[in-house]
C-alpha cells in the first residue's frame, strides 16, 4: 500500500505545542509518582517487605511492556470516526484517575492479601495509563514531520514534564506534612495524595484532548486504505507490524538504548526518596525542596539541549549527555553527600543525561515514522511508540526489583527507626553506581544510532517522490537501509 499525501505541517503554532504539552503532565504526573514513591508507600506505610514490594513494581510494570505493543497496534488501526488517537486518549480519562488514587491507598488486611490487592491495582494502573500514553506519543509524529521542529515540540513537553516532575516529587513529602499537623497520620497522607493526582490527571487529559483537535494529519483517503487492509487476523498483523517496525535499523539502537537508561533513570529516581530520608535524615520540608531542584534542574538543561541538537544533531548530544551523567553517578559513590551542595550538585548533573534523554529519544522516535513508511508503506507511529514503551516500561520493571532487591540484600527495614551500615552503603549504591555502571550500556546504544538530520532530510525528499509515485533514489540515506 502506498501513503497517499498526509499534508503535514512543519511549524508548529504555540497553541498547538502547549496542548500537547499539557497531555505530558497526564503522562508523567502518574508515571512519576508510581516510580518515586510507589516502592517507599509500600515498604515505609503498607508494612510490605522491600523484596516483596519490588516484584509488586516488577510485575505490574512488566505487564505494562509486555502489553504496550498491542495498544500500539490498536491505535494504528482503530476505526473510530474522530481519528485513530485522541478516541483512545480520552477513554482512558477515567480509570487513570481512578486507579492513580487508589494506588495510594493502604487497606487493613493479612500480609497475602494487601500484597495481592496492590499487585491488581498497580497492573490496573498501567493498563489504563497505557491506553492514554502510546496514543498521545504517536500523535507527536503526526504533528510535524519537521527535524528540528519534533524536537522543539519535545522541549516543550519536557517542560510539562519537569513541572509534573516537581508536583509529584515536592508534593507528597509536603501533603504528608500538611495532613500529619492537622491530625490525621500517614495513611491518611497518602489517601489525599492519590485523591489530589488522579484529579490532576483527569484534567490534564481533558485539557490536551480538546487542544489537540485536528491534529491528526493523515488524510480521509490513506486512513481508508489502512482500515481496508488491517481487516483480517488481529495476531497476523499484530506480530507482522511489530517485527516490521523492530527491523528499521535505527529501531534497534533507540530500542535498547532506551532501556538501559530507563533503567539508570528509574533507579535513581525511586532510590532518592530512601537517600533523603535514612541516609541524609532530610525533614520532609527539605527533602520537597530537593525535589524542586531536580525538577528545575531538568528544565534548566531544556535551553541548551534545544539550541545543541540544532547545532550538533541530536544524536551526538543524546550520547555525549548520557555518557557525561553516567560518569558522574560513578564518581558520586565516593562522595557520599556530606553537605546539601553536595546533593544539589548531583542532581544536577545527573538532569544533564535525564533531561536530554527525555527530551530527544521522544524526537528520535518520531523520526522513524517516515523511514518506516519509506520501507514498508505503512503509517506506524503507534507500533513505534509502543515498542519504545515496552523497552523503557521493560527496564523500568528492572529497575524496581533490582533497587528492592539490593535494599533487601543490604538488610533494610522500612519499619526500622535508624538503618543498618550495609543498608546505607546499599541505599547509596542505588543511587550511584550501579545505575551509572548500566547508564554506560545507554551510551553505546546511543553512539551506534544512524538516523542523523542530513539522511533524515534526504529521506523526506525520496519519500516525497515515493509518494507521488514519481522517481527516487536512496541516495543521501544508505545507512539507514
Amino acid at each position: 500500500m502506498t501513503m497517499t499525501d498526509t499534508n503535514k505541517r512543519t511549524v508548529l503554532p504555540a497553541f498547538t505545542k502547549a496542548g500537547y504539552a499539557i497531555g505530558q503532565m497526564s503522562d508523567s504526573i502518574g508515571f512519576n509518582v508510581f516510580y518515586f514513591f510507589f516502592l517507599f508507600f509500600l515498604t515505609d506505610y503498607a508494612g510490605i517487605p522491600a523484596g516483596t514490594a519490588g516484584m509488586i513494581s516488577l510485575a505490574a510494570v512488566t505487564w505494562d511492556a509486555v502489553t504496550d505493543p498491542i495498544v500500539g497496534h490498536i491505535s494504528d488501526n482503530l476505526r473510530a470516526k474522530r481519528g485513530r488517537r485522541r478516541p483512545m486518549m480520552i477513554a482512558a480519562l477515567v480509570p487513570y484517575s481512578v486507579c492513580t488514587y487508589l494506588l495510594f491507598n493502604n487497606i487493613d488486611v493479612s500480609g497475602s492479601l494487601k500484597t495481592l490487592y496492590f499487585a491488581v491495582i498497580a497492573i490496573l494502573f498501567w493498563s489504563c495509563y497505557k491506553v492514554f500514553v502510546i496514543p498521545f506519543f504517536a500523535l507527536g509524529a503526526e504533528l510535524t514531520d519537521d527535524f528540528d521542529e519534533r524536537t522543539s515540540l519535545r522541549v516543550w513537553a519536557s517542560v510539562s514534564l519537569y513541572c509534573a516532575v516537581m508536583l509529584a516529587s515536592a508534593a507528597p513529602p509536603m501533603i504528608t506534612e500538611l495532613t500529619i499537623q492537622s491530625g490525621g497520620d500517614g495513611t491518611d497522607a497518602w489517601h489525599n495524595v492519590g485523591l489530589i493526582f488522579g484529579a490532576a490527571i483527569a484534567l490534564t487529559i481533558f485539557l490536551c484532548h480538546r487542544a489537540t483537535k485536528g491534529g491528526e494529519l493523515v488524510t480521509k483517503e490513506a486512513y481508508k486504505v489502512e482500515r481496508d487492509e488491517t481487516a483480517g487476523n488481529f495476531f497476523s498483523h499484530f506480530f507482522g507490524d511489530l517485527l516490521g517496525v523492530f527491523r528499521v535499523k535505527p529501531t534497534k539502537f533507540l530500542v535498547l538504548s532506551v532501556l538501559f537508561w530507563s533503567v539508570v533513570s528509574s533507579m535513581s529516581s525511586g532510590g532518592l526518596v530512601y537517600l533523603m530520608t535514612s541516609v541524609l535524615n532530610y525533614p520532609a520540608g527539605l527533602q520537597s525542596v530537593c525535589y524542586v531542584v531536580l525538577s528545575l534542574a531538568g528544565i534548566f538543561w531544556l535551553p541548551a539541549i534545544h539550541c545543541s541538537s540544532a547545532r550538533l544533531d541530536k544524536q551526538r548530544v543524546y550520547f555525549l549527555a548520557m555518557l557525561l551523567t553516567a560518569v558522574c553517578l560513578i564518581l558520586f559513590n565516593f562522595v557520599r553527600f556530606p553537605v546539601l551542595a553536595f546533593l544539589i550538585v548531583f542532581l544536577i548533573l545527573f538532569e544533564l543525561g535525564n533531561s536530554t534523554f527525555w527530551t530527544l529519544y521522544y524526537s528520535m522516535m518520531y523520526d522513524i515514522s517516515e523511514l518506516d513508511e519509506f520501507i514498508s508503506g505503512k503509517r506506524r507511529e503507534g507500533t513505534i511508540a509502543a515498542l519504545m514503551s515496552f523497552s523503557q516500561k521493560l527496564g523500568s520493571a528492572f529497575a524496581l526489583w533490582l533497587t528492592g532487591f539490593v535494599l533487601d540484600l543490604g538488610g533494610y527495614n522500612g519499619q526500622a527507626a535508624v538503618q543498618s551500615e550495609t543498608a546505607l552503603d546499599a541505599i547509596v549504591w542505588v543511587n550511584t553506581w550501579i545505575p551509572g555502571a548500566i547508564g554506560l550500556g545507554a551510551v553505546l546504544f546511543a553512539l551506534a544510532y544512524p538516523l542523523t538530520k542530513p539522511r533524515f532530510n534526504a529521506l523526506l525528499q525520496a519519500l516525497a517522490l515515493k509518494r507521488k509515485g514519481e522517481a527516487y533514489t536512496t541516495e543521501g540515506f544508505e545507512k539507514l537501509l
